[in-house]
């Protein structure tokens, strides 16, 4: 028989009743009011149509639902998928932030809600932990679970059967799972420790830190991935659920995703909303800031924070930015918008291209990109590609590399090579990048054999300028031409020296017609 020692994100059960940081600073914390200001009040997602589970260690007096009478919670729908149950103050805290109305939440018309015990749905009701059988599918059209409890069954093969059950979960039904870490003490595997998943930890950074440990499968990866301001990793959880769900309902309605089956996929929803990671002061990942390795690194993301913030404006961004698709060649390429995502596969040895113009220093830059690892059958294995990103100034029709001292005067600081040979996610973050013309690579260098999905997300500063638009006057037409002809001939720094290599002339000429 399976035991679990489970406990809830909060590692102090008495004070949730008291602990919750108002639900109030979600918007200002997490880029809710800047979403209202940049697209209006009736144009903000709200959650409506999406289905949800709530997965709940079970409390010291057997509850693991939410308090359906809490006003916040009033009109809500839930389903008890592991029986009936008392009231857990863990769930309906939790419930608040993921779907709570009034100022408890910001993904208010989520109405449906599936309610399992952290036992049961890791066993029967669910993972089916220890069986022959495959995990079940998501109960109705769940897309989004929620776990703000961490868990051990006490043995590391079983526990790694549970995470390659959850991430199979994951990959096959296609359901968004977003994950709390232990809040203090040491790491708990469950289910932190999945490739698949989202782990979340505190914007204070006081959670438990410090890379999956060894004997689970490929230590050495970073948790957590993203986190929010609130008291607690299970409130932390909540609150990044809720931005989820609203990507999740954007992906849907939005006339730039809508219909669009790489927008539908957990890879792009979750690529999107790392890219939006909002960096606070002291955020690192440890790129080196001079010699041969100056702005490359093998870290992807701090070490505490992950790719910072939750921030459901800059992710909402870079996913209605729409997908630009990619080339297998850097040459041709046509220019990608300053927020978007592409999402598509790679073979061994294979690479994928995304041009992108900066008209004006961007003063900082970031490109997230993520894929799934495959559980194989049985779960006593898995594969995972190993995927790279560089980033290449491109000058006259050709790639100049940005690493070393070749990249001093062009990017002030950050990394523009991300190559981690353990995670499953990649991350560039650049501050100050000169004017100029840039190309993506995504780069796939293992021998695992066989086609992987990748998705990539990125959010440069909104362009200001026209691109092309040398005399500023809004459109690009026969005045910049001549405005160009004008000071053809050496040039450095001059706005029309389009492609920044230090010259004006017939490859400026070509690159401003591209903009007509």
């Amino acid at each position: 028989m399976l035991y679990m020692r489970l406990q809830i994100c909060n590692s102090i059960f008495a004070s949730l009743c008291v602990c919750a940081i108002a639900n109030a600073d979600v918007p200002s914390e997490h880029g809710y009011d800047d979403l209202i200001a940049r697209i209006g009040i009736g144009n903000v997602p709200t959650g409506a149509g999406i289905e949800v589970a709530q997965v709940e260690a079970t409390s010291a007096s057997g509850g693991y639902a939410p308090d359906e009478t809490d006003p916040a919670l009033l009109g809500k729908t839930f389903i008890l998928q592991s029986g009936a149950s008392v009231i857990s103050n863990h769930a309906t805290q939790v419930g608040k932030r993921l779907y709570g109305t009034g100022v408890a939440g910001i993904a208010q018309d989520i109405n449906l809600i599936y309610v399992y015990s952290a036992e049961g749905w890791a066993t029967n009701e669910f993972l089916h932990v220890g069986t022959d059988s495959n995990p079940s599918s998501p109960p109705g059209n769940t897309e989004l679970i929620n776990n703000s409890w961490t868990a051990t069954f006490g043995s590391i093969a079983t526990d790694t059967q549970a995470l390659r059950r959850a991430d199979w979960s994951i990959d096959q039904h296609n359901v968004m799972m977003l994950n709390g870490i232990a809040n203090s003490g040491a790491h708990a595997p469950l289910l932190s420790f999945g490739f698949n998943c989202i782990s979340v930890g505190l914007q204070n950074g006081s959670h438990t830190s410090g890379v999956v440990p060894t004997g689970y499968d490929l230590p050495g990866r970073q948790i957590p991935l993203i986190v929010a301001s609130q008291g607690t990793t299970s409130n932390a959880t909540g609150v990044v659920s809720a931005i989820t769900a609203l990507l999740i309902e954007t992906r849907k309605t939005h006339p730039n995703t809508s219909g669009n089956f790489f927008a539908s996929l957990t890879e792009t929803t979750k690529a999107c909303l790392l890219t939006g990671g909002q960096h606070l002061a002291g955020w690192s990942n440890n790129t080196p800031t001079s010699g041969a390795n100056r702005g490359r690194t093998s870290q992807p993301i701090d070490a505490v924070y992950g790719v910072g913030t939750a921030s459901i404006d800059r992710s909402h961004k870079v996913l209605t930015g729409g997908q630009h698709t990619s080339s297998t060649s850097p040459s041709g390429l046509s220019i990608a918008p300053s927020a978007g995502w592409e999402t598509w596969t790679l073979s061994n040895s294979q690479s994928r291209y995304i041009k992108f113009d900066v008209p004006s220093v961007a003063s900082e830059v970031s490109i997230a990109m993520t894929w799934h690892q495959t559980a194989n059958s049985g779960f006593g294995s898995y594969t995972l590609a190993n995927l790279d990103l560089l980033l290449w100034k491109q000058v006259g029709g050709k790639l100049m590399s940005l690493a070393g001292d070749s990249g001093v005067g062009i990017f002030g600081s950050g990394n523009v090579i991300s190559e981690s040979l353990v995670d499953n996610v990649e991350h560039l973050f650049i501050k100050d990048l000169a004017i100029g013309e840039y190309v993506l690579e995504v780069r796939r260098v293992d021998s695992v054999g066989g086609v992987r999905v990748f998705s990539v997300g990125w959010l440069f500063p909104e362009q200001t300028a026209v691109p092309g638009d040398v005399n500023g006057d809004g459109i690009v037409d026969v005045n910049d031409i001549l405005a160009l002809i004008v000071v053809w001939g050496p040039c450095s720094g001059c706005p029309e020296d389009l492609n920044g290599d230090g010259s004006v002339n017939v490859n400026d000429l070509i690159q401003l017609i591209s903009y007509w």
